[in-house]
């Protein structure tokens, strides 16, 4: 997840703006913003250069009901124009998510990647904590440059929070990489704590990301 873009505002947050579900349609800019959040992550789990990583994600988000799809994305609109997304689910749904995702991605990448892909994914496997079903999980939250240091980052986290409480989890979570400093200073401000750390070798060397914090927060009963 990338927040370095978050920093404390510096300016107010725009007066007209507005949140929706994302849609098909929203894939020029928003496959390329869900990249950007991980891009080390993406391409580590899809064992692809990025411009390939980027045509992966293009192409899956918008397949539906599964991990990566449109269905899961929140968008924020500044004046009608998007500025952002938050890609979200509870606990119970994401067991579900990322059953579907494996199926989605047998259609789309290719036969010969499969193997390193494997590798890697059980590499990560051993540094990505559970989620459990009462939490709320944050797959990704970025903002397109153009509207950043508004405050944008805020209100997705916000709705994301927001959506945990709707769907009666009792905290939210999300991984940060060792390396991005900024979103864990944006995050521990807004309440969330480092709750686990792991890295390997292999990730290190890989991504240079260093390894994942999971960061969570609980939220009012």
């Amino acid at each position: 997840m990338g927040i370095e873009d978050y920093l404390p505002m510096r300016s107010q947050l725009p007066q007209q703006f507005t949140l929706r579900q994302a849609m098909t349609s929203d894939i020029t800019w928003a496959a390329p913003l869900l990249f950007s959040s991980g891009p080390a992550l993406f391409s580590y789990i899809f064992a692809s250069p990025p411009d390939q990583t980027q045509e992966i994600l293009s192409e899956a988000f918008k397949q539906p009901d599964h991990a990566f799809s449109y269905e899961y994305t929140q968008v924020v609109e500044v004046e009608g124009q998007p500025a952002g997304l938050m890609v979200g689910y509870s606990g119970t749904l994401k067991r579900q998510v990322d059953e579907k995702v494996h199926f989605v991605m047998a259609r789309i990448l290719p036969l010969m990647k499969l193997p390193k892909i494997l590798v890697n994914v059980a590499d990560l496997s051993r540094i990505k904590q559970d989620v459990r079903m009462q939490d709320y999980y944050v797959l990704s939250l970025g903002v397109l440059p153009e509207f950043r240091n508004q405050g944008l980052g805020k209100q997705l986290l916000k709705q994301a929070e927001l959506q945990a409480s709707k769907t009666s989890c009792r905290s939210i979570c999300l991984d940060v990489t060792f390396n991005n400093h900024a979103a864990q200073v944006l995050l521990k401000g807004r309440g969330y704590k480092v709750v686990c750390s792991k890295t390997t070798d292999r990730f290190e060397r890989m991504t240079r990301a260093g390894g994942l914090h999971r960061m969570a927060k609980a939220l009012d009963s």
